[in-house]
């Protein structure tokens, strides 16, 4: 409390003391709470973002965000940089950016390719680790015993290697998603990070030099 006058105000809880102002308890409780859901709500947000690129599909391709990059000027590297390692929380695919990465930054390919790839290994290493938020796999295995017992078994087979290659080097799937499901699934990131960066870096490479005629082609 503090007292101005005859006036008494109440003093406001910093960021610093908030644990204690609501309690220590009730704070992780809280914060359990969130991470518990975490992995609903993000599924959620990743649905509603897909949906509507799926019907609005000229919000984000590469004359869109080439277009809002070159708006930027001087800001406009370390936005798609921003951007590069972040776009797969949502399950984005790379495709549009990178394209778009190679028409904004026509002398600096290279150095977009390098931020295309730090941004898939990033994004990777990100979605791989959401099913163990708050538990969520767990809880997934407990529900679904046989369905992740057979998930599990897919993806530690012999031919999961192999798969993992082929859908990363599939144009215009979301490739963070098999992410998801080697990280539900226990996985190797390091079986999963190797076969993902093989599949991947042809295709980004491709992208980022022959960009405009496979942008056509592909038509984003």
């Amino acid at each position: 409390m503090v007292e101005i006058g005859s006036s008494t105000l109440t003093r406001l809880p910093t960021r610093a003391s908030l644990p204690e102002y609501f309690g220590i308890e009730d704070f992780h409780i809280m914060l359990s709470g969130l991470l518990k859901h975490f992995n609903t709500i993000w599924l959620v947000v990743v649905v509603i973002v897909l949906g509507l690129l799926l019907m609005f599909p000229g919000w984000l391709n590469r004359e869109s965000i080439s277009d809002y990059l070159n708006n930027l000027g001087a800001m406009a590297l370390l936005v798609y940089i921003g951007v590069s390692l972040t776009r797969s929380m949502l399950l984005i695919p790379c495709t549009p950016f990178v394209l778009a990465g190679a028409i904004s930054f026509p002398q600096q390919l290279f150095l977009v390719l390098l931020i295309s790839m730090v941004g898939i290994v990033v994004g990777a290493f990100l979605v791989y680790s959401f099913p163990s938020f708050g538990n969520y796999d767990e809880h997934l295995e407990e529900k679904y015993p046989e369905k992740i017992a057979v998930l599990k078994e897919k993806m530690h087979g012999k031919y999961a290697f192999a798969f993992i290659i082929g859908w990363s080097f599939f144009p215009l799937v979301p490739t963070d998603a098999v992410c998801y499901v080697a990280g539900m699934a226990k996985m190797s990131f390091k079986n999963m990070i190797s076969a993902l960066l093989i599949g991947e870096f042809p295709l980004v490479t491709a992208y980022i030099f022959l960009g405009a005629e496979i942008g056509e082609w592909l038509r984003v």
